[in-house]
C-alpha cells in the first residue's frame, strides 16, 4: 500500500518541527546566561559619611551636641540623594550626630540604626565583608574616621583629609571579590565653606 502526504500537511510538520528546535535552543541560552549571571562577582557598596553639621558644642568632655538646623536640612538632602539605593543595613557611632544624620534615610528605608565602635576600624570593616557581603550599606561617622575606615575596607582615600568644616562628602566604596575597591567621592546638599578668619 502507498502512503502518500499531502504538501500543506508535509510543510506543517517541518514548521512545527523548527518551532520546536527554536523554542529548546531558547531555552537553553536562557539558561546559560542565567549561569552566567550567577557566576558574575557579586559586589557590596558602602556609603561612607561624615555626619552633618553639628550644634555649637558646651566645650564638656561628655558634650554630645545633636544636629543644627542647617544640618538637619542635610541630613533630609542625605535621605534624598540614597532614595533609591537598596541599602539594607545603615550604622552610625554612639554620639547623637551621627545617628540624628542617617535617621530620615533609616525611616524611608524602615531600616534600624546599629551602632558601632568607631575606632576599631579592622574589624568593623570585617563585619561589613562577612555580614554585608553583596549588599548595600550605610556608615556615618566622623572627620577623623571615614577616611581610615575606607582605607580599613581597602579603599584608597581620594583626599588627605576631611576638614573641620567640610560636612558634604559622600564616598562610595565597591567591594567586588579578587578585584581591588572602588572608591567614588561625590558632594551632597549646600557646598561647605571655610569660616572666616
Amino acid at each position: 500500500m502507498k502512503i502518500t502526504f499531502k504538501l500543506p500537511f508535509f510543510f506543517t510538520c517541518v514548521f512545527g518541527l523548527l518551532v520546536l528546535m527554536g523554542c529548546t535552543a531558547s531555552q537553553n541560552a536562557g539558561s546559560g546566561s542565567g549561569t552566567a549571571a550567577q557566576n558574575q562577582p557579586t559586589h557590596t557598596t558602602v556609603y561612607l559619611v561624615r555626619h552633618a553639621e553639628k550644634a555649637p558644642s558646651s566645650g564638656a568632655m561628655t558634650d554630645d551636641p545633636a544636629l543644627s538646623e542647617a544640618g538637619k536640612k542635610r541630613a533630609q538632602v542625605l535621605r534624598e540623594t540614597l532614595a533609591a539605593a537598596p541599602v539594607s543595613a545603615i550604622f552610625a557611632t554612639k554620639y547623637k550626630r551621627t545617628q540624628e544624620t542617617v535617621q530620615p534615610l533609616a525611616t524611608l528605608k524602615n531600616v534600624p540604626v546599629q551602632l558601632y565602635e568607631a575606632q576599631d576600624y579592622a574589624a568593623f570593616a570585617q563585619k561589613i565583608k562577612a555580614e554585608q557581603a553583596g549588599k548595600t550599606v550605610v556608615v556615618a561617622g566622623h572627620s577623623n574616621t571615614v577616611l581610615p575606615l575606607m582605607e580599613a575596607l581597602g579603599g584608597k582615600k581620594p583626599l588627605a583629609e576631611i576638614a573641620d568644616h567640610q560636612y558634604d562628602y559622600l564616598f562610595t566604596v565597591t567591594l567586588r571579590e579578587g578585584q581591588e575597591p572602588v572608591v567614588k567621592v561625590q558632594q551632597y546638599g549646600e557646598p561647605s565653606t571655610a569660616p572666616a578668619k
